[in-house]
């Protein structure tokens, strides 16, 4: 599955690599290597010049002449522009900062009356019968495995578009750039799903959205701090395919990591969305390992995902769902959120998630009831 990228660079679905005999079939995560189309304009920029949409570049673009790139799955083209001509937002200096934690949740506490407790964790969050150990193949998930997984559809054609995680009885974690078309009027989060073409294999429930918080400091152009939590019209009820994730306490290390993500996005770039939910184990690139694989600024709220050698990433429809790290008690906590990327799969640049550990005063002040 690919995973929602949100610079032309794409924004994700879970995919796989295919490679010599290894052929691509409805319901796995192995795809085929995405073959840049010139035709399309789908290159990655060249040195010193970054890809940006046509009003944040100080000369004029000629389109017959200057080179197009992808910006994100779900965005327009882009163009490569030199980084010196590239005209800079007010959000640069939130991208440049070297704290783990965002602008907003340093403030909080300041602004405030008492300290922010974090979310209470409830006592079935996380649970499931998956090992990081027997996550290692890339393979259709089974239907009970990641019981918090959350799809939006959108109520034209009921297709997904994004994923999300639950976080309690009433709130979804996901990511802000989904809700750049979609508001809460036009989308169904539904919880329980698995394979879009059986119907009742997990008794899935839909539920209509009365509020879409996107994290304030959002940036559409920059994909900072691209997180957002949405309130169900009605608490859900948890079972064997309804269940909470767990949150990462703020100190976990995550870094050189082994992590599983999961969604319902393309196998292929540029295919179809998956019907059955795929999974897929990659590690956590280093910080600046990840700086390093892109023109584009990377902020310490961002993790780095993907295989070394390629082939294993998220992909479009995957934008949203979760980057899910295994604790040493066994549950399972979100630690990333999945934002943007280059293509899907290709060698050197990894899926780039929203860092969970840098927004949990946000989320805690979000994401339950205050009376």
């Amino acid at each position: 599955m690919l995973v929602l990228k949100n610079f032309n660079v794409y924004l994700l679905p879970l995919c796989i690599l295919i490679v010599f005999d290894i052929h691509a079939t409805a319901g796995q995560l192995v795809r085929t290597r995405y073959e840049k189309n010139k035709k399309q304009g789908d290159q990655v920029c060249r040195q010193n010049t970054e890809c940006v949409s046509r009003l944040e570049c100080d000369i004029h673009l000629e389109t017959q002449n200057q080179q197009k790139c992808k910006l994100g799955n779900e965005l327009p083209m882009g163009f490569c522009c030199p980084v010196n001509k590239i005209i800079r937002l007010n959000t640069e200096k939130r991208l440049t900062y070297e704290d783990e934690e965002s602008d907003l949740d340093k403030i909080l506490d300041i602004l405030a009356p008492e300290l922010i407790k974090p979310l209470h964790e409830e006592p079935e969050c996380g649970q499931n019968t998956k090992s990081l150990s027997n996550t290692s193949n890339v393979q259709n998930a089974k239907a009970n495995d990641w019981p918090w997984m959350a799809v939006f559809l959108e109520t034209t054609n009921y297709m997904n578009f994004c994923g999300g995680v639950l976080l309690n009885r009433q709130f979804v974690l996901t990511a802000a750039h989904c809700f750049i078309i979609y508001n809460k009027e036009n989308v169904v989060v539904r919880l329980g799903e698995y394979d879009f073409t059986t119907d009742n294999e997990t008794q899935y429930i839909d539920y209509r959205v009365t509020s879409i918080k996107l994290h304030p400091d959002y940036d559409h152009a920059t994909h900072a701090n691209d997180i957002a939590i949405v309130r169900l019209n009605k608490p859900t009820i948890y079972n064997s395919f309804i269940r909470p994730i767990c949150l990462p306490k703020t100190n976990m290390e995550v870094y050189n990591r082994n992590a599983v993500v999961a969604g319902w996005g393309q196998t292929v770039y540029g295919s179809q969305v998956s019907n059955v939910l795929q999974e897929v184990t990659i590690p956590i690139w280093e910080h600046n390992q990840c700086v390093s694989a892109f023109s584009q600024l990377i902020s310490k709220t961002n993790l780095c995902a993907a295989s070394y050698e390629g082939g294993k990433d998220s992909c479009k429809g995957d934008s949203g769902g979760p980057l899910l790290v295994q604790r040493h008690d066994g549950k399972w906590t979100n630690v990333g959120v999945v934002s943007w990327g280059i293509s899907c799969g290709e060698v050197g640049y990894p899926g780039v998630y929203t860092k969970v550990t840098s927004y949990l005063k946000w989320i805690a002040m979000n994401a339950q009831d205050v009376i």
